[in-house]
């Protein structure tokens, strides 16, 4: 039957779709790690500026404070374009989720209709089984 026949090509959409659901996921838990580590680097450098105190510094230490505020920075926003790109790989691979589970749940729907004809031939030809041996008996009691 043809049913029969799809469910492995079901069965197969449904292992792409479980692939792909388990990627999205992944993409997700990325951004959500990308997040954290800006709100540390951004903790950090709350914690370093209140923490030091200007007054008081040499000229060398004073450029060197500078400067690695100013690399500090620099992580940061390196932080929030990895974010955005982090963010943009996710809804490629939310698109290509929700492809694989439409995709799976139309071969669903199909075999579902194709088992439902199968049903609905199933029960015609036992019908007219039932209705040939009906006939049979009946003419077969008409001969005694």
């Amino acid at each position: 039957m043809r049913s029969k026949r799809m469910q492995p090509i079901a069965h197969h959409a449904e292992q792409i779709q479980q692939q792909a659901v388990q990627v999205f996921v992944a993409a997700q838990q990325a951004v959500v790690d990308a997040h954290l580590q800006l709100e540390q680097l951004i903790e950090y450098r709350v914690e370093y500026s209140n923490n030091r105190v200007n007054a008081g510094l040499t000229a060398l230490q004073l450029r060197d404070y500078q400067l690695f505020l100013h690399k500090l920075n620099l992580s940061i926003e390196q932080a929030r374009s990895n974010i955005e790109l982090k963010q943009q790989q996710c809804e490629k691979e939310k698109l290509i989720w929700l492809k694989t589970r439409s995709r799976s749940k139309a071969l669903d729907v199909v075999i579902e209709k194709y088992q439902q004809q199968e049903a609905v031939l199933e029960a015609r030809i036992e019908q007219k089984e039932q209705d040939e041996h009906a006939s049979r008996i009946s003419s077969k009691s008409k001969l005694w």
